[in-house]
């Protein structure tokens, strides 16, 4: 059993939701790709697909190593809009926000949940938490949130905290400082659930939270970083509440 607590935090991308299911990643961006081409036509017929990948997304991708060494996002739309300077098309933040949420659309559709994740997460508000989620992302919040609400989990998450808009990637601590100060709950009643060690458990415990490692994978540990608990699918976070 773990100590008593009022929020459970949890991670985005291979806790919660899996991105890299069905389809390869390769694949799915290039499907994105000529998804954002058609959407951008209605702004400038002569947009091309070629010209969107090489301008657009393979320059945007230049900075995404980039995330892991500063610990901060790249606005996206300023590269979409720098590309479509050259069509004479600038578009606004709703609109950037319209356009990557068509280029996800693949991602979107083929996300992975644990099998009984309703039920974990139903479990767990009925005990009378509540549920937030801590996640870095290179996208527009709403484009993430999106794919919550694609798989029915939306309705479980009383607040999300992305890094995107705040431009504060996890393993800095100021991004699980803000997510508490949404949720109103001091450190110590708070538990963070994540399959990194590094970026998920260290931090939080730093600040007083209690870690539990998602270990799905079996991955054995050979960092210094000690959760307070392990747990290898969703559902057995029950036991320990």
């Amino acid at each position: 059993m773990i100590k008593s607590s009022k929020v459970i935090f949890f991670d985005m991308g291979n806790t919660l939701l899996h991105f890299h299911f069905g389809k390869t990643d390769e694949e799915k961006d290039i499907i994105g790709i000529n998804h954002l081409t058609n959407f951008l036509k209605q702004y400038n017929c002569q947009v091309e697909f070629e010209d969107v990948k090489k301008y657009f997304f393979d320059e945007w991708q230049k900075v995404m190593p980039l995330r892991k060494i500063n610990h901060t996002e790249y606005a996206v739309e300023d590269y979409l809009n720098g590309f479509l300077k050259k069509y004479d098309v600038e578009l606004d933040r709703d609109m950037c926000i319209r356009a990557l949420d068509v280029f996800y659309t693949e991602y979107r559709n083929n996300v992975w949940t644990e099998e009984n994740i309703h039920h974990t997460l139903e479990n767990i508000k009925q005990r009378g938490y509540r549920i937030g989620v801590i996640s870095n992302s290179r996208l527009y919040d709403e484009v993430m949130i999106n794919c919550f609400k694609k798989v029915g989990l939306a309705k479980y998450i009383d607040v999300f905290t992305f890094s995107y808009y705040l431009k504060i990637c996890k393993p800095k601590k100021q991004i699980f400082e803000i997510a508490l100060d949404r949720m109103k709950v001091s450190p110590e009643d708070a538990i963070m659930v994540g399959d990194n060690l590094k970026s998920d458990i260290e931090p939080a415990q730093k600040l007083g939270l209690t870690g539990i490692w998602f270990n799905k994978n079996l991955t054995l540990n050979d960092t210094d970083i000690k959760p307070d608990n392990e747990i290898f699918k969703l559902k057995e976070l029950i036991e320990l509440l």
